[in-house]
C-alpha cells in the first residue's frame, strides 16, 4: 500500500489519535469539561479534507478556507471557550499525528521529497487553522458586542436603581428629620424648663431624677441619629451633585474664630489645649462659606474624637500658588499607615479608632473629602501612631 492509500485508509485512526492527543494535552484545558462528542466537533471533516489533499499532493485544495466545516469548528471552539493558543495547539496536534503516521514512508524518500512533503503539510494545515482562527475571530466579535450591549443595559439599569434609592433616601431623610427634630426640641424645652425651676437631685418634684436623666439620654441618642441622618444626607448629596456652591466673600479669619468658639466645649471637656492660627490676620477669600465651615468643622471634631490629651492646632494661610490651605492636626491615637488610604470611604474606620473610641459611623471625614474634592482641591494625611495626625486640605482660590 503506498502513502496515497495509507492515509485515506487510516483518516478514522488518525482522527482517535488526535481526540486523544487534544484530552491528554495540559495545555489544553478548555476539554476537561467537554464530553468526547463536543470535543470531536468538526475535527473529522478537518482531518479527512487535509488527509485527502496530502494524499493527493494538490495544493489546490488550499481554497477550501470558505468551506463550511472549517467556519464550524472556530465558531464552536469559541462558544466553548476554547483560547486562541489552544485552537492553535489543537493544529499542531493534527500535523504531530499526521507526521508520525508518514514517518515510515518519509523515511524512505530523498532530503528534497521530505523537505516538499513536510511544507504540503504546513500549507494545507495552517490555511485550515487561518480559517478557523477567523471564523474564532468573528465569534468573539459577536460575543464583545453582545457583551457591550447587556452592559449597557445594566449601567441603565442600575443608574435607575441609584436614581430611585438615592429619591427614596432623600424621602426617608426628611420624614426622618422632623420627628427627630421634634423629639430633640421637646426634650431640650422639658430640661430647660425643670433646670428653671430649681429641680435638683434632693428635688421630690413630680419629675425625679432619674426620669431627667432617662430624658437628658433621649436628648443624647436623638441628636446622635439626626447627626447620622445628615451625615447620610450630605454624602448622597455630594455624591449626586446636587447641591451648587455658592461663592461669596469670606473672611477666613472671623470663620476659623466662630468655629473654635462652637468647639470649646468639647475641647474644655476633654480638657484639651486649642490653638488657631490665621494668616494674614485679614484673610478675605471667595468661596462657600458654609463648605468650608463644614471642612474645617469635621476635621476638628474628628480630632478632638481621638485624642486623649495634648493640643489641637487650626491654621489656614494662602501659599505661594494662590491656593488655600486648611491645616488640622493633632495629639490623638494616630492612623496606622495601611490604613490611612481608606479613612476617607465612607463607613469605614480603621480598628485602632474602634478600640479607642467605640462611637462613631466613619462618615465625618469622607464627607471632609467629598467636599474638598466639589471644590476641585485635595486633602492629605500624615499620620503616627500614638503620635498624632495632620490633615492638609489645599484648595485653588483662582476658580
Amino acid at each position: 500500500m503506498n502513502i496515497n492509500e495509507n492515509l485515506v485508509e487510516n483518516s478514522e485512526a488518525i482522527l482517535d489519535k488526535l481526540i486523544q492527543a487534544i484530552e491528554e494535552d495540559e495545555r489544553i484545558t478548555s476539554s476537561d469539561a467537554l464530553s468526547f462528542q463536543a470535543t470531536k466537533d468538526s475535527l473529522p471533516e478537518i482531518c479527512r479534507t487535509v488527509v485527502k489533499a496530502i494524499a493527493d499532493n494538490n495544493l489546490s485544495l488550499l481554497n477550501w478556507h470558505r468551506s463550511n466545516w472549517a467556519t464550524k469548528h472556530g465558531y464552536v471552539r469559541c462558544k466553548q471557550n476554547f483560547e486562541p493558543e489552544e485552537i492553535a495547539r489543537e493544529f499542531f496536534l493534527l500535523k504531530q499525528v499526521v507526521v508520525v503516521e508518514l514517518k515510515p514512508y518519509l523515511l524512505a524518500k530523498s532530503p528534497e521529497q521530505i523537505v516538499e512533503q513536510m511544507t504540503l503539510i504546513d500549507l494545507i494545515i495552517n490555511r485550515v487553522m487561518e480559517n478557523s482562527f477567523q471564523s474564532y475571530a468573528e465569534a468573539r466579535k459577536q460575543q464583545l458586542e453582545s457583551l457591550r450591549q447587556q452592559i449597557f443595559l445594566t449601567n441603565q439599569e442600575l443608574t435607575r436603581l441609584v436614581e430611585d434609592s438615592q429619591e427614596t433616601l432623600s424621602y426617608l431623610v426628611h420624614e426622618i428629620k422632623n420627628p427627630l427634630t421634634s423629639i430633640i426640641g421637646y426634650s431640650d424645652l422639658f430640661l430647660r424648663q425643670q433646670a428653671k425651676r430649681g429641680i435638683s437631685s434632693a428635688s421630690t418634684s413630680n419629675v425625679s431624677t432619674n426620669n431627667l436623666e432617662h430624658i437628658q439620654q433621649v436628648l443624647k441618642q436623638g441628636r446622635k441619629v439626626l447627626r447620622l441622618v445628615n451625615d447620610t444626607s450630605e454624602i448622597s448629596s455630594c455624591k449626586a451633585g446636587n447641591f451648587k456652591l455658592r461663592i461669596q466673600d469670606v473672611n477666613l479669619c472671623s470663620l476659623l474664630e466662630e468655629i473654635a468658639l462652637s468647639l470649646r466645649p468639647a475641647i474644655e471637656a476633654k480638657k484639651l489645649q486649642l490653638v488657631t492660627s490665621c494668616l494674614p490676620q485679614q484673610l478675605v477669600i471667595r468661596s462657600d462659606s458654609l463648605r468650608l465651615q463644614q471642612i474645617i468643622t469635621n476635621l476638628s471634631i474628628n480630632a478632638i474624637r481621638y485624642t486623649a490629651k495634648g493640643t489641637i492646632e487650626l491654621t489656614c494661610c494662602i501659599l505661594p500658588n494662590n491656593q488655600l490651605e486648611i491645616k488640622v492636626s493633632d495629639t490623638g491615637v494616630g492612623i496606622p499607615q495601611s490604613e490611612q488610604k481608606r479613612v476617607f470611604e465612607p463607613y469605614f474606620r480603621s480598628q485602632r479608632s474602634q478600640e479607642k473610641v467605640p462611637e462613631g459611623i466613619g462618615l465625618g471625614l469622607a464627607i471632609v473629602s467629598q467636599l474638598v474634592s466639589v471644590l476641585n482641591g485635595k486633602i492629605d494625611l500624615v499620620s503616627q501612631i500614638d503620635v498624632g495626625s495632620v490633615f492638609t486640605v489645599t484648595i485653588p482660590l483662582n476658580q
